[in-house]
């Protein structure tokens, strides 16, 4: 992930999907490498210890966008819902 800015990236298909539809997407899907990326990069922002339901949904300036992996998709693809 050193040549990909996961969180640029994530926060920059929210922030088309909202100018697209007037909302943030109710989820974003992504595979379970780049979760397992943010999970990590989150737990050291979360503090303490960070429950399983917390890594599941990501705050954005808009409100909360659930997280849910799909196996299929190459590491770096994130898709809306």
């Amino acid at each position: 992930m050193q040549h990909f800015d996961a969180f640029e990236e994530v926060f920059a298909h929210i922030e088309r999907y909202l100018v697209e539809h007037g909302h943030v997407p109710r989820a974003l899907v992504v595979s379970p490498s780049l979760y397992q990326w943010l999970c990590d990069c989150r737990k050291e922002t979360l503090g303490d210890t960070p429950t399983a339901e917390d890594l599941r949904w990501l705050d954005t300036p808009h409100g909360k966008v659930r997280l849910v992996i799909d196996e299929r998709l190459d590491p770096f693809d994130i898709l809306t819902e």
